[in-house]
């Protein structure tokens, strides 16, 4: 299951096959387990509030990612990769910023703000393995209070 593919890759910058680089699936791989971490440090504590008691042995509160709706990760997926890891590749660091650093910055910026939306807009999760996501499936789980 992946999240993001190089031609999604292409809908936020179709000149990316320009700059030598031939093959973004390592990139695309790391951006999405830093999607599934960020979820798993910052949504999945609180989506499993009331669902398990910890105390039984044997229940897997664990995030599954197979679970989760990849259509709605693939632009903070893409973000993530030309943020963290294309543009990173491309750049060559000096002092005066070239266009490289400006564009991951931009996009670093980006994915911040792109995975916290879906966190507040509600992480569609099909926690009963159903193959529907329902609505109390999808519930955003901030809203802007503080979480006891």
């Amino acid at each position: 299951m992946a999240f993001a593919t190089i031609s999604d890759v292409r809908e936020y910058e179709p000149n990316i096959d320009e700059y030598g680089i031939q093959n973004f699936d390592a990139q695309l791989i790391k951006a999405q387990a830093d999607v599934e971490r960020y979820l798993r440090v910052h949504w999945w504590p609180t989506q499993q509030v009331g669902r398990f008691d910890i105390t039984i042995i044997g229940v897997n509160a664990e995030m599954d990612a197979n679970k989760l709706t990849e259509s709605q990760l693939t632009r903070a997926t893409v973000y993530c990769a030309l943020g963290y890891y294309i543009f990173p590749l491309l750049s060559k660091f000096e002092p005066d910023m070239d266009v490289f650093q400006v564009k991951y910055d931009y996009y670093k910026k980006m994915y911040s703000e792109e995975i916290e939306m879906v966190i507040r807009d509600g992480v569609e999760y099909d926690i009963d393995s159903s193959g529907d996501i329902t609505d109390a499936e999808k519930t955003p789980q901030s809203f802007l209070r503080l979480q006891r």
